[in-house]
C-alpha cells in the first residue's frame, strides 16, 4: 500500500488559511495598539497630551466603539484629533455624533477625509455633529489654537487631498509664522500623498511645523510580513509611522476602522498618543 501525503498537505493548507481568515476578520480588528511618542524638546518640560484617532469608519456604536471611547478616556488626553474618514455613509452621521458626545468634555478637533466627501454628506450637518459639544471644532482649511495652562499649540486643519480641496496657501503664512516664533504647530491632513505635491514641498521647505498628522492608508490594512501590497489612492509612498518631509515630521496613523473589507492583518488598529 502506498501512502500519499497530498491529503495531509491539503488539510494543513486549509487549516492555515482558515486560521489566517479568523485572525483577519475576527481577532486583529479588535486588537487596538496604543503607540506613544514623546515630541518634547526637553523631557522635563510639562507636556500636552494629544491623541490621534484616524479612519474610524463608524458603522455602529456598539461595544467595540464604546470600548474605544473608554480606552481613549483612560489615556487622559488634553486634546483629541480626528484625522478624517470618521464615517463613510451619510446616514452614519448620528453614530459619529454619539461617538463624539460619549467622549465627554475632552476637547476635539476634526478634519474631513475622502469618504466624508464621497458619501455625499452634508458638511453643515457634519459640523453640527462634531461641534455638538462646546469647544469641539471641524477645521476645513482653517487655523485654530488650543491652550493648556501656559502652553498654546496652533492647529491647521486642511480639507482632504484625495476627495476635497485643501488650500496650501494657508501653510505658507502659518508655517512662516512658526519659523519666526518658537510655537508648537500641528498640521492635520487626512491623505499623506498631499505632502508629495511640488507646491506643498516648496511651501513646507521654507516653513516649519512641529508635527504633521495623517491617516488614510490604514497601514495597508492587509500586510504580508510588514509589506503592504496596496494602499489607497492619495497615499503617495507613505504607509505608516514617522516620515521626515520638508518642514515637518509626518506621522501616518494606521487608523482604527476598516474600509472595503472588514478585515485587518499585520496592521493593528492604532491609537496614537503624542506628548508635545
Amino acid at each position: 500500500m502506498t501512502f500519499s501525503a497530498r491529503p495531509l498537505v491539503g488539510i494543513l493548507l486549509f487549516t492555515s488559511l482558515l486560521a489566517v481568515l479568523i485572525v483577519a476578520f475576527f481577532v486583529e480588528p479588535g486588537r487596538r495598539e496604543v503607540t506613544r511618542h514623546d515630541m518634547r524638546h526637553q523631557r522635563d518640560e510639562p507636556g500636552l497630551r494629544l491623541v490621534q484617532l484616524s479612519d474610524l469608519h463608524l458603522h455602529a456604536f456598539g461595544e467595540r466603539e464604546k470600548s474605544l471611547v473608554k480606552q481613549v478616556k483612560a489615556l487622559r488626553p488634553d486634546l483629541v484629533v480626528l484625522t478624517g474618514d470618521m464615517i463613510d455613509r451619510a446616514d452614519a452621521l448620528p453614530l459619529l455624533q454619539a461617538f463624539v458626545e460619549d467622549l465627554g468634555p475632552i476637547p476635539l478637533i476634526a478634519v474631513p477625509g475622502n469618504w466624508e466627501h464621497w458619501s455625499g454628506l452634508d458638511f453643515p450637518e457634519l459640523r453640527t455633529a462634531i461641534e455638538s459639544r462646546q469647544g469641539n471644532q471641524l477645521l476645513l482649511n482653517k487655523q485654530s489654537s488650543f491652550t493648556k495652562g501656559k502652553r498654546t499649540i496652533q492647529l491647521i486643519g486642511l480639507d482632504d487631498f484625495t476627495g476635497g480641496n485643501p488650500d496650501p496657501r494657508l501653510l505658507e503664512r502659518i508655517g512662516y509664522l512658526h519659523k519666526e516664533k518658537v510655537t508648537t504647530t500641528v498640521l492635520l491632513q487626512h491623505s499623506p500623498g498631499f505632502f508629495e505635491l511640488p507646491e506643498v514641498r516648496r511651501i513646507m521647505g521654507s516653513s516649519r511645523f512641529s508635527l504633521c498628522l495623517s491617516g488614510h492608508t490604514h497601514g495597508g490594512q492587509i500586510t504580508i510580513g510588514g509589506w503592504a501590497p496596496s494602499t489607497p489612492r492619495g497615499s503617495g509612498h507613505f504607509v505608516a509611522g514617522f516620515y521626515d518631509i520638508p518642514g515637518c515630521k509626518l506621522y501616518v496613523s494606521r487608523g482604527v476602522g476598516m474600509s472595503i473589507i472588514s478585515a485587518r492583518l499585520g496592521s493593528r488598529p492604532e491609537i496614537a498618543v503624542f506628548n508635545l
